[in-house]
């Protein structure tokens, strides 16, 4: 299958092979990964390579000066998280940002109340570059080919140019102010008329888009194919690590080569639970991954046997709720917990788990909901208190003046191999074209990443040195012993209530991965809840809730449900992968 367009953002690609399957946002990265798996690769470098031709191929979602998070699973050991997610440059801290005091909230998603949105874009914006280091070190460690090999589609991805499609001149247009501030953005992504890259052709008022032209990147091609023949250290201490220091000094950003240095990513066990038989597995980082399993928890609480919420409007409205109280929690206590405590043994608990599901099954929504954007109403003052079910200790008291949300622009790229591997990949440019800035010494683009704390001081997740953000990425492995599956979204915090939802599709329904994704989804991130219009024989029982219809087509890629995709490894070694083709009830 080919990339194709549905609504206003291109559609995954996938495709299955002999020996294994790859499923991503474009037709190029698919390509990539497939080709790995043709040349005797296994899912890891299939994963990878897909993974870095998406950062060249889509600057309105991400970039390899970003960050992210890979999950990787074996037949013989227990899954992995590589952390490679956002982190503030040990020159930050909690009042580096003025708060805009006029702001009553964000305009859209991703704006948040700082002046001159200077933690969306500018220099700095930007986190601590990780995602190529991230991605080349767990190839390091599990794949089979060499680098250059895995390298090689990024490489040339960079050299040929990606076509100025409708999708990326859409965001160009919409981001032409930030594009033009910056000298390394403008020369890159805009012709010389200071238009977005694509022909233009007469027409009877003025001109319009005519032939698609390609946007190349020779200087990113240039530091690839560096990277390939050079040690890892070129990314920390070396070279290119020097350049884009250089860069960030004279755009005048906070990096340093110290950060660059504490760059490398964090490898370790995923946190995990039982999920009525199977593995559930997502980063420990502050991440979206935490949120997606006390939703699981709680609802296997409420619903003592496998029951989706498409059965009836009651049990929608159980899951409006379960989605609900999370991300009240998630809105309060979550941050790094290398800076602050954060109560993730309360919030996987089953004790915490029944309470949730107690005040569920009461019906009543989750208190004070209805005062404004959750993000700013729990920031300081929560819903519920877990830490009797942590450690018994008392809830550490929060006062922030306000609360910022988190912005969008992300990829997923999920890959299997028929030998069982399973791997997750979701990186970031954390909004569209990141920060605004790239790097003309390296071809990389900085992230906004510092947009994802809380601006204000005095949060779980506001700014310290070279802390951690809560972001949204929430990749997932699900393990059992029918089927391994690689889930995972982009989307903004809305991937959070996707990527659980297809889990419960999958796991309580049974469903196959294309009908898991199919199903009409909720999303309770913000006020008020969003419906699938597929859903709206359930609205009667939401009517208190806030709800909000989303008008349905063949279109289910739309943004307000996130963009979820699956790759499957059966136990006999049959490999699938999965993209929604059409939404539907089931």
């Amino acid at each position: 299958m080919g990339s194709h367009r549905l609504g206003h953002i291109p559609v995954a690609a996938e495709q299955d092979h002999e020996h294994g399957s790859v499923v991503a946002p474009r037709e190029r990265s698919v390509t990539a990964g497939l080709e790995m798996l043709e040349r005797g690769g296994n899912a890891v470098d299939a994963a990878v390579a897909a993974a870095l031709v998406a950062g060249v191929v889509e600057p309105t979602e991400t970039t390899l000066a970003g960050c992210g998070f890979l999950l990787y699973a074996d037949r013989a050991t227990d899954p992995r998280a590589v952390e490679f997610g956002p982190r503030a440059p040990l020159a930050a801290d909690a009042r580096m940002f003025d708060l805009d005091p006029a702001a009553a909230g964000p305009a859209v998603l991703g704006l948040a109340p700082v002046l001159g949105n200077a933690n969306v874009d500018g220099p700095r914006a930007a986190g601590v570059p990780r995602t190529l280091l991230g991605l080349l070190t767990a190839h390091e460690r599990w794949g089979a080919l060499d680098r250059r090999t895995v390298c090689g589609p990024a490489v040339d991805a960079a050299h040929d140019g990606f076509p100025a499609d409708t999708w990326f001149l859409t965001n160009a247009f919409s981001d032409l102010e930030r594009l033009r501030a910056d000298e390394g953005t403008r020369t890159t992504f805009l012709a010389d008329d200071g238009l977005p890259i694509g022909r233009t052709s007469p027409a009877f008022y003025g001109s319009s888009l005519g032939e698609r032209e390609s946007v190349r990147q020779p200087v990113l091609a240039a530091t690839l194919e560096e990277i390939a023949c050079s040690p890892l250290t070129a990314l920390t201490e070396g070279a290119i690590a020097q350049r884009l220091v250089e860069t960030s000094r004279e755009r005048g950003g906070l990096l340093t080569m110290a950060d660059l240095a504490a760059s490398g990513p964090r490898i370790g066990p995923a946190l995990t639970i039982d999920y009525r038989g199977a593995l559930v597995a997502v980063p420990p980082a502050p991440g979206g991954g935490l949120t997606e399993l006390q939703i699981l928890r709680a609802w296997e609480a409420l619903q003592s046997r496998p029951r989706t919420s498409h059965e009836s409007p009651e049990t929608t409205r159980a899951l409006a709720l379960v989605l609900r109280h999370a991300f009240a929690d998630r809105y309060h206590w979550l941050g790094d917990p290398d800076v602050v405590p954060v109560p993730t043994r309360g919030l996987l608990s089953d004790g915490y788990a029944a309470r949730l599901a107690a005040l569920c099954a009461q019906g009543d929504n989750v208190v004070r909901w209805e005062s404004g954007h959750p993000w700013f109403t729990y920031a300081g003052s929560p819903a519920h208190d877990p830490w009797p079910h942590d450690d018994g200790r008392d809830a550490p008291q929060w006062s922030p003046a306000t609360a910022t949300p988190p912005t969008s622009g992300t990829t997923h790229i999920s890959a299997t191999d028929r030998d069982g591997r399973t791997v997750a990949i979701t990186h970031t440019a954390a909004n569209h074209f990141g920060s605004a800035v790239l790097c003309p010494r390296t071809g990389l683009l900085f992230d906004s990443a510092m947009a994802w704390f809380n601006a204000a001081p005095g949060a779980a997740n506001s700014i310290a040195p070279g802390a951690r953000p809560l972001a949204n990425m929430g990749p997932a492995l699900v393990l059992s012993d029918a089927a391994r599956h690689a889930v995972g979204a982009s989307g903004g915090r809305r991937i959070i209530s996707a990527v659980a939802q297809v889990v419960i599709n999958l796991v309580d329904g049974g469903h196959s991965p294309r009908e898991a994704l199919c199903l009409p989804r909720l999303d309770a991130s913000g006020h008020p809840l969003l419906v699938h219009e597929d859903r709206a024989e359930a609205l009667s029982a939401l009517g208190d809730l806030d709800p909000e219809l989303v008008a349905a087509s063949n279109e289910p890629f739309t943004i307000d449900f996130a963009r979820p995709n699956i790759a499957s490894v059966t136990e006999a070694g049959r490999t699938s992968s999965a993209i929604p083709s059409t939404a539907h009830s089931a």
